[in-house]
């Protein structure tokens, strides 16, 4: 790989992905837009293709999508890193095994499809009057549920170029998904167009332009990673040598994961059936298509925030977890809870007040215009529970990042439970067909508006540092600071409203409503003084300043060197007000914020730390970068020094401290360069610190190596980060970016990637490595330092502590030219003792330092002087004892490679190896194909010491109370743990965790709700159309007819039939605040003489039989009739004259609710309300009705 790719890999990675997901989501909307546009947002066609479009994807999910994401993904990822062949044997295994359980899925469901259409649709539509319309769903059904395999090898294709580094195609690929989706649709429209009655069948054209196009194009989504998949080096052949997989134990790990899924499809089940219901009893309803449109709304800036600052979380909140540092999981997670609500709840206000004109701008077009107000009322019922939501994802992704996917399972059965029985509920409650979706919408809200306490409290039994009492002080601010905003913004809309209805008035208030609220919050969060509005205007006025450089983004340049910012823009922001703790969540005892190193007793307890990765005191001869949590020998000469005992008086911060005591110019909480925020010191010696800090661009974890102001190893440090660029082998810790020191108490500062787990020195301090563990890892360190020494680069301080084990096993080499660049040579340690190998040689040094890793590796002893808390390796003479000569037992092909390293005349008359490249070839033929990464991944996740030092409350490194067990001493330990005597061990007593019973069982109560919702849903829906003799399909229910459509009536026009038709829905939208209203006429009331009238028709979809119709007017008098078409069969409505229609009622000075009934009962589809007179408006007339309904 060169080095500009390698330097702009990540940048490259993240801006393919999010453009691809950005492009995806457009297009995604675009797709919604005209499926509301040709369907309409609440007919049976839209939910006829809904339903059939829909169920393949649940069942995807609920069969495939939790195992391919939770148990084959891993499998995939880790085979391409640790097998020889990159994992492509073992990939074909998987994919055969997988593609083949997937395609008998998809053909099992495809038999049985009528079955899956009865589970997720509600009884009605299986009554005689819908037969044609439930035969076109199914029909359609199956057309569309292949969709179940291309979705299978999509997911699975995509995620193998994941784990080869291509991140970009399964981004991008949907894309090509959707504009099939949107060709279809625009030759439905073009062949079919918008006319027609949505309520009956799709016809067969119809339903195989749908069917397939809507399958040919997740098809085309799987076939166009195919040429990918070769690029990437990967061609896939058939393997059904599936034994011996090993697929078992990662099952079990995800089995909650797995269940996660199922709770989830189970509800949605529920959902699915009650939302069926709408369009049963009437043509028109608020169904599914209206709830996902609602849905496909409220999620956008959730998807946009939320996800994004969850992602960053995670990979923060995971570090400090294996760390065991829980209070900076809870400041971490608390601290996005509240920049997400900053902007998710303003979002939510907007969602309430500006519902319906945000539907009509996104789904009032074409068929979509008479039913969008359905689509406003179910999104303002989801703002409810957009906030809740939002901090309900924040937990789980918080328990995730403590490796616990237990409590998140029950969490979301709490949810679902809560969900489907809230669903049941309130839909019977509203009974309209109208308000299905947004009852469904309120029951979702409600479930995580409870669900979300739940979350919060059992995540506070976990993080006892959580700051609920300043998040729910957060919520309030926000609201107080929104409410002035949420006003301005109706108020606009509402002024607008008054000038005209037209969508260019509702985009242009909208607009404006926008922008001034916005404007508002933002004056109001500075009055308030939140700092989180603060810091989001700050970055986006930053990214909006000009682009910075590839460097700004992630410190190289596209010459793939390590660049330098000469914006002197690096004064550290100190923490404010609003950052400090409660005093109460303070007050609780935390193991981690004393941490200090101390001595390690013989006899010490251990407590079983999970890839715990632990800073240690750094000498002068060890580089402030990443280290272990290792104690000081007492003997060490430079103990003292780097470690000195401070009184609890007068000891600093511990967060701020570094583990040699020395004070440090910075403090956590500070921002450097107006992008690293500084978290915790990992190392530090008097002059120089190293800590972990937040990147807040690309939103990870970084190590920030930083130098005093005006220290004169400056230049050469900076050079060093930029010819450590060329080491783009993933096995060195990469360096990001060179700054240098312009503000007066910043120096010079390097920021490094962040891995976590131990160095080699801790692994050691627990005993020596086995054979194959040691060999392997010599051979990984040599094989990537054969690279850089043929570029004539080397590192020169490759001891124990610049050795990384991560918790996947992997290796890390760290201070690569960095700490040759600011550290003296190790070989002046006080008593160090010759190894008979000149190291003024770069290469040389190298190769010895291999040899001294590989001896220590095997026998604990380190050859040239006590380093690193190890004994000297003992010499006889001047000659270095060999490792088998030290300790019994050890490997003789290993022993022989130490002396041929170590030694200037070896024994045996063995070559001398005196090339990195050598020592690699010679540790390979030992190995063969042996792999040790499991085996250190084992050692690394082994318990490690829990000792005392002088503060008798002292744990060595952040040790997390959930998880460090009851230990159980012998009297002598015991009595060695006396806390009244300095350097003593303390054991760590704090028994098991408390069970949380009684959530267990509301968990298995919530379960048996579910089941019980979805028990009584098919129950009742059955019952509902039960009977031995269904009623003729001829005679429909007397009652309110439902009207379809509705058009306005003015054939003496100019132009014919324009008269405030935007207005016209809203006679029939339920509230009687809204009207279709004339247009103003001056002379009498006559409309002015210029016409005999105007009116709407009521399209009733089909022939029904009229009884009445009843209209809300204004309180003055109105003339009106009600006329029918004279050819009662007509399918399209006379507008060209009233000729055509007759008089079937009338009222000459009718006045507010006006009940017509009509002489006899009518039968026709159209129905013509015509106002002849019209009301005085100041010094004109003008007609208005709110509200419209017809009876049969």
């Amino acid at each position: 790989m060169s080095t500009d790719v390698a330097s702009r890999s990540l940048i490259s990675s993240s801006a393919l992905m999010a453009s691809g997901t950005m492009v995806s989501r457009v297009l995604g909307f675009v797709r919604a837009v005209l499926i509301a546009t040709v369907l309409g947002n609440a007919t049976r066609q839209g939910e006829i293709f809904t339903f059939a479009n829909t169920v393949p994807n649940s069942l995807y999910i609920l069969f495939a999508g939790g195992a391919l994401n939770s148990v084959l993904v891993p499998q995939i990822v880790r085979a391409t890193r640790h097998d020889e062949d990159e994992g492509e044997a073992y990939t074909n295994r998987i994919m055969t095994a997988f593609l083949a359980i997937i395609a008998v899925v998809t053909v099992v469901v495809i038999l049985l499809a009528p079955l899956v259409l009865r589970i997720y649709t509600d009884a009605g539509w299986r009554d005689p009057a819908l037969s044609e319309q439930y035969r076109s769903m199914l029909t359609l059904t199956y057309l569309c549920l292949p969709q179940i395999f291309f979705y299978g090898a999509f997911f699975l294709a995509g995620q193998v170029l994941n784990a080869r580094g291509r991140f970009g195609p399964m981004m991008w690929a949907p894309i090509v998904n959707n504009l099939v989706s949107i060709a279809i649709f625009v030759g439905y429209l073009l062949v079919f167009g918008t006319g027609g009655d949505r309520s009956q069948a799709f016809t067969t054209g119809q339903e195989l332009l749908l069917g397939i196009g809507s399958t040919l194009g997740i098809a085309v989504q799987a076939a166009v990673l195919l040429p990918f998949l070769r690029r990437a080096g990967f061609v896939y052949r058939p393997r059904f040598d599936l034994r011996g997989v090993g697929l078992g134990r990662t099952f079990s790990l995800a089995k909650w994961t797995l269940g996660f899924v199922v709770m989830t499809q189970l509800a949605l089940v529920v959902v699915n059936r009650l939302a069926s219901t709408a369009t049963t009893d009437s043509e028109t309803g608020g169904g599914l298509l209206v709830y996902q449109n609602a849905y496909l709304i409220w999620i956008l800036p959730h998807s946009v925030i939320t996800v994004s600052l969850a992602t960053a979380m995670v990979t923060s909140a995971s570090d400090l977890a294996a760390q065991g540092d829980l209070r900076g999981v809870a400041r971490e997670t608390t601290r996005t809870m509240k920049l997400a609500s900053t902007v998710l709840l303003p979002a939510a206000v907007a969602f309430a007040v500006l519902s319906q004109p945000v539907a009509r701008l996104a789904f009032g077009f074409g068929e979509g215009a008479a039913d969008y107000p359905l689509v406003g009322w179910a999104l303002a019922a989801f703002a409810l529970g957009l906030v809740p939501f939002t901090l309900f994802y924040l937990c789980t992704r918080a328990f995730y990042s403590l490796e616990d996917t237990r409590t998140p399972f029950l969490l979301q059965a709490l949810v679902a439970g809560l969900n489907a029985g809230l669903a049941v509920l309130l839909v019977q409650l509203v009974d309209n067909p109208r308000l299905v979706a947004a009852a469904l919408a309120l029951s979702y809200s409600l479930a995580y508006l409870l669900a979300v306490v739940v979350a919060l409290l059992r995540l506070r039994a976990r993080l006892p540092g959580l700051g609920l009492r300043a998040l729910v002080r957060h919520l309030v601010r926000v609201v107080v600071a929104i409410a002035p905003s949420a006003l301005v913004a109706w108020l606009v809309t509402w002024g607008l409203g008054v000038l005209g209805d037209g969508r260019l008035v509702s985009a242009l208030a909208l607009a404006l409503a926008g922008v001034l609220a916005v404007a508002v919050y933002v004056v109001m969060a500075r009055v308030l003084h939140l700092r989180e509005v603060d810091d989001i205007v700050g970055t986006l006025l930053r990214r909006g300043s000009g682009g910075a450089p590839a460097e700004a983004v992630d410190g190289t340049r596209p010459d793939g060197a390590v660049g330098t910012r000469e914006d002197g823009g690096h004064e550290p922001a100190r923490r404010t007000e609003d950052e400090v703790p409660d005093a109460e969540e303070e007050g609780r005892p935390d193991p981690a914020a004393d941490a200090r190193p101390a001595p390690v007793s013989s006899d010490a307890d251990t407590a079983p730390l999970d890839a715990v990765d632990r800073p240690t005191p750094a000498s002068p001869a060890l580089p402030p970068t990443v280290r272990a949590a290792l104690p000081d020998d007492p003997t060490d000469p430079d103990a003292t020094r780097r470690n000195p005992i401070q009184p609890d008086a007068a000891r600093p911060d511990a967060e701020d401290t570094p583990p040699d005591g020395s004070a440090a110019t910075q403090r956590a909480g500070d921002l450097l360069g107006r992008r690293y925020r500084l978290q915790e010191i990992v190392a530090g010696r008097s002059d120089t610190h190293t800590w972990r800090a937040f990147d807040q661009v690309l939103s990870r974890s970084v190590l920030v190596q930083v130098l005093p102001p005006d220290d004169p190893r400056s230049p050469a440090l900076l050079e060093a980060a930029r010819a450590s660029a060329a080491a783009t082998d993933s096995r060195f810790l990469r360096v990001l970016d060179a700054v240098p020191g312009d503000a007066p108490d910043v120096g010079p500062y390097i920021v490094t990637e962040y891995a976590s787990g131990q160095t080699l020195e801790v692994l050691l301090s627990q005993g020596p490595l086995s054979a194959l563990e040691a060999a392997w890892l010599v051979r990984e360190a040599a094989d990537a330092l054969t690279g850089v020494h043929a570029m004539g680069l080397h590192h020169r301080h490759l001891g124990p502590d610049a050795v990384t084990v991560t918790p996947a096993g992997n290796l890390k080499i760290t201070g690569f030219l960095l700490d040759a660049a600011i550290s003296d040579d190790v070989d002046d340690d006080p008593g160090a003792e010759p190894t008979g190998v000149r190291t003024e040689d770069g290469e040389a040094r190298d190769v010895e330092d291999l040899g001294r890793l590989l001896y220590a590796a095997l026998v604990c002893r380190w050859p040239g002087g006590h380093r690193f808390g190890l004994e000297r390796a003992p010499v006889h003479g001047e000659r270095l004892l060999t490792p088998r000569q030290v300790q019994h037992g050890v490997s003789p092909a290993l022993d022989r490679i130490c002396d041929q390293i170590l030694s200037p005349v070896p024994r045996g008359h063995e070559p001398r190896l005196t090339t990195a490249a050598e020592v690699s070839a010679a540790l390979t033929r030992v190995l063969g194909t042996a792999d040790a990464s499991h085996d250190l991944e084992r050692r690394v996740r082994q318990p490690v010491p829990v000792v005392g030092s002088g503060d008798p409350d002292a744990v060595v490194g952040p040790v997390p109370p959930e998880i460090v067990h009851a230990t159980h001493t012998s009297p002598s330990s015991a009595a060695s743990a006396d806390p009244e005597r300095p350097g003593s061990v303390r054991v760590v007593h704090t028994g098991a965790p408390r069970q949380r019973r009684w959530l267990a069982v509301l968990v298995l109560l919530l379960v048996l709700a579910l089941i019980g919702a979805l028990v009584t849903v098919f129950v009742q829906s059955q019952a509902r159309f039960a009977g031995d003799a269904p009623a003729p399909t001829g005679a429909p229910t007397p009652g309110p007819v439902q009207v379809r459509s509705v058009t306005v009536f003015d054939p003496e026009g100019d132009p014919p039939g324009e008269e405030n038709n935007e207005q016209a829905p809203l006679a029939v939208d339920g509230d009687p605040e809204t009207a279709w209203q004339t247009v103003y006429y001056r002379g009498n009331p006559e409309l002015g003489g210029l016409k005999r009238g105007v009116g709407l028709v009521l399209d009733l979809g089909e022939v029904r039989d009229v009884t009445g119709v009843s209209v809300l007017l204004p309180e003055e008098a109105t003339a009106l009739e009600v006329l029918a078409p004279t050819d009662r069969t007509t399918a399209e409505a006379p507008l060209d004259s009233d000729e055509s229609w007759e008089v079937v009622a009338e009222d000459g000075s009718a006045t507010g609710q006006t009940e017509l009934a009509l002489a006899e009962t009518t039968s026709t589809r159209f129905v013509l309300v015509y106002l002849t007179s019209l009301p005085p408006a100041g010094d004109s007339y003008r007609g208005s009705i709110y509200e419209v309904g017809v009876s049969g």
